[in-house]
């Protein structure tokens, strides 16, 4: 007689639970259920990973259904607490800062900025000011400031913005503000990395002859410049839903690569030729941008 061999145990699908889990934020947040910029609270919790995939091996040799609807559970009680820490922070608890850099001898610059979890608005200062940049900035739960990098050399500034922390509680909610505004008077070359965060560019009014963005989880408005010339402007973005506004009488040649996501693109204005979105006027226009677009999962918007 053949020996009956002991049931194996099955443990819960747990890659396909974090899986399911992750679709159905990315989901609400497409439908703007949810904010994009709620990843920045929702990393904190990489612990319960590790803590449900000790919980499959454990209880592998229980009902795999309900193993599966306990670990469920906890993920959307995490979902829950990041949702509950993501809103807004008592006024008591914020502390403003604020950082200007004159404008000097500054003839062009370079402008990096790094933000990361928070909302940041950059726009212009009035057409008189003798900034380069002002920068108020509204924190809170262990931020430190704005960190500061300016040099200075044969009329060209090269500033460097980010954030300053000593620490990152758990349990405290996040509130980041940042309001940047730059001088208007003088061609920037300017480059911003963003991750977890709501950002709204108004870079209508100034002199910028290139634009690098790269951006991750959140929601981005660029409403692109209208000064003269010719703009070469680079956006990276993953997992963002991002909206591009071009100024009126602003000529577009537009090139977009774009995976797994959603591309709207207004074709009346920029109708489609091949590889690319073309202004009808792009090679006798006198303002004129040159747009490439590199986007992964998530909503992109020209319009």
């Amino acid at each position: 007689m053949s020996e009956k061999k002991p049931p194996r145990a099955v443990g819960a699908p747990l890659w396909g639970i974090l899986l399911l889990s992750v679709g159905v934020v990315f989901l609400l947040q497409t439908l703007n259920v949810l904010p994009w910029g709620l990843w920045g609270t929702l990393w904190r919790f990489w612990p319960v990973v590790i803590i449900t995939i000790g919980l499959g091996i454990l209880l592998r040799r229980y009902n795999i259904w309900l193993v599966s609807l306990l670990i469920l559970a906890i993920l959307g009680a995490c979902l829950g607490i990041a949702i509950w820490q993501y809103g807004p922070s008592p006024a008591a608890g914020q502390i403003t800062k604020s950082y200007s850099q004159p404008l000097g001898s500054v003839q062009q610059a370079q402008i990096e900025i790094d933000f990361t979890a928070g909302s940041l608005t950059i726009n212009s200062l009035p057409a008189g000011s003798l900034n380069l940049v002002e920068v108020d900035s509204t924190l809170s739960n262990g931020e430190t400031g704005i960190r500061v990098d300016f040099h200075r050399q044969d009329g060209q500034g090269s500033l460097h913005l980010s954030r300053e922390r000593v620490d990152w509680p758990f349990w405290g909610k996040d509130e980041n503000r940042w309001l940047v505004n730059l001088n208007r008077n003088i061609p920037l070359t300017v480059a911003v990395r963003f991750t977890a965060s709501n950002a709204n560019l108004e870079l209508s009014q100034l002199q910028i002859v290139e634009l690098r963005m790269d951006v991750d989880l959140g929601n981005y408005t660029v409403k692109m410049p209208s000064s003269a010339g010719t703009i070469h402007v680079y956006i990276k973005a993953n997992l963002a839903n991002l909206e591009v506004i071009i100024p009126d009488g602003v000529a577009v040649r537009l090139r977009a690569d774009v995976d797994l996501g959603h591309l709207g693109v207004d074709e009346s204005r920029f109708p489609r030729k091949g590889d690319y979105y073309v202004s009808p006027d792009f090679e006798s226009a006198p303002k004129r941008i040159e747009l490439e677009l590199d986007c992964n999962l998530g909503r992109v918007q020209v319009k």
